[in-house]
């Protein structure tokens, strides 16, 4: 199949399920316990995901896709001790293990979108193959105020294509944070890198709320 092809399937695919959420016009969502206050551009689709897990795309999660998750820092990394004064650098090259091992799926999926061309055409394809991510940048960043890092990678999916993937890492709140983007190095990436960046600017970190969280 031509990269061409894997696109316009990509597009396609974007479109069935009936559980995603078009974004009319520019939307603000709340993050889990009002953690966070992000911006979802207009035009960009949000994915079904755990109520933990932030996951938005223009056109696809073949092409482009932006993310935030969380972890407890009790949780965040295996035989590791997290606390808000842990070295970001510290943090990155840890993300960045987790990242070889392992790339978890933050899309829920129904049975049925496992039928037919849908299920030639995973969305679990739309992520790095565990095993090919190579580290190409980390440097110090600031996240609202909050001392984070930024790491610069990229991968390969089980078709072979090129991803490059920028991550934003941070303890907030209790939780470790990673605010991603991810797209593929032919034409995406750089496209959809200034809307990355918006999303960056817009992300308010929030005190959680403890009790009466309802709007």
């Amino acid at each position: 199949m031509t990269r061409g092809a894997l696109f316009a399937v990509a597009v396609w695919l974007a479109g069935c399920a009936p559980t995603w959420q078009q974004v009319q016009k520019q939307e603000t969502v709340k993050g889990p316990t009002r953690a966070y206050i992000a911006v979802i551009p207009e035009g960009w689709k949000r994915a079904p995901t755990d109520s933990d897990v932030l996951l938005i795309t223009r056109d696809g999660l073949f092409l482009q896709q932006i993310s935030i998750t969380r972890r407890p820092v009790d949780e965040a990394f295996a035989g590791r001790k997290v606390t808000a004064s842990t070295p970001a650098q510290d943090l990155a090259l840890w993300q960045y293990q987790r990242m070889r091992d392992d790339e978890p799926d933050l899309v829920r999926t129904d049975r049925d979108e496992l039928k037919g061309l849908m299920g030639l055409f995973p969305v679990g394809h739309a992520k790095p193959l565990a095993g090919t991510t190579e580290r190409v940048a980390i440097k110090p960043f600031a996240q609202d105020g909050v001392p984070a890092f930024r790491m610069d990678t990229r991968s390969q999916n089980g078709w072979g294509l090129e991803y490059l993937s920028q991550s934003v890492g941070f303890v907030h709140q209790g939780d470790f944070w990673v605010v991603r983007y991810l797209a593929p190095r032919l034409h995406y990436a750089s496209r959809d890198q200034a809307t990355f960046e918006a999303f960056l600017a817009n992300l308010k970190l929030k005190e959680k709320c403890r009790l009466f969280c309802s709007d």
